[in-house]
């Protein structure tokens, strides 16, 4: 794997390489929030790194969130692979970017899903397959949880895990999504956003990368 290279491989991104060594140890002793929230951490540095000379778009991702459909198109596949091989292994296979991706286009392949049509109604069915969104008795609505309310150990459901990334957004924008400036929780899903995670996440898969 990917990770067995860490070192060689985030050169000269270097400074990763000690945060990795902490997220291993974290999964390793199940402490899964945290996990995520240094994956999290991982992720917005960098993106800070991308956007240090660009300050039109540094001033356009604070408004939303540094995680940006533009930003997360260009993230590292050396960082990806490296957070992705850790959750996988330490989870065995039950946590991951990979094992969102596959659920994600699993759901393509089955289900037709208008995003213009998408209201607390008509939920992204990824959302609810992977155990974000509020539930109902008797059907989930399209609301995603309070960070807080996720499932931090390996009865969650299949790819709820990593998610702070996702829920991280700065107050106003939490509020234009529906939300309580509890970032994503209580809002609609960022269907862009999580569009644009998985298609890097599937380029970051093709040879050479």
């Amino acid at each position: 794997m990917l990770a067995n290279r860490l070192h060689s491989q985030l050169e000269p991104q270097s400074q990763f390489a000690a945060d990795l060594d902490e997220l291993s140890l974290l999964l390793h002793d199940d402490d899964w929030i945290s996990a995520d929230r240094l994956t999290a951490t991982l992720l917005r540095q960098a993106v800070e790194s991308q956007l240090q000379n660009s300050p039109a778009q540094q001033q356009r991702a604070n408004r939303r969130s540094l995680l940006t459909p533009e930003t997360i198109a260009a993230l590292p596949c050396q960082l990806l692979h490296a957070l992705d091989d850790r959750w996988q292994q330490a989870s065995g296979g039950h946590f991951g970017f990979s094992v969102q991706l596959q659920i994600y286009d699993e759901i393509l392949a089955t289900t037709e899903f208008d995003p213009s049509l998408r209201n607390w109604m008509t939920p992204h069915p990824f959302l609810s397959e992977v155990g974000w969104l509020m539930p109902l008795p008797l059907r989930p609505v399209g609301f995603l949880k309070f960070y807080n309310w996720l499932e931090f150990d390996l009865d969650a459901p299949m790819g709820h895990l990593p998610a702070l990334w996702y829920w991280q957004v700065p107050g106003l924008y939490s509020l234009q999504m529906g939300g309580f400036l509890t970032g994503q929780g209580a809002g609609f899903g960022d269907l862009a956003r999580l569009d644009a995670m998985l298609l890097r996440i599937a380029r970051c898969h093709q040879p050479g990368q």
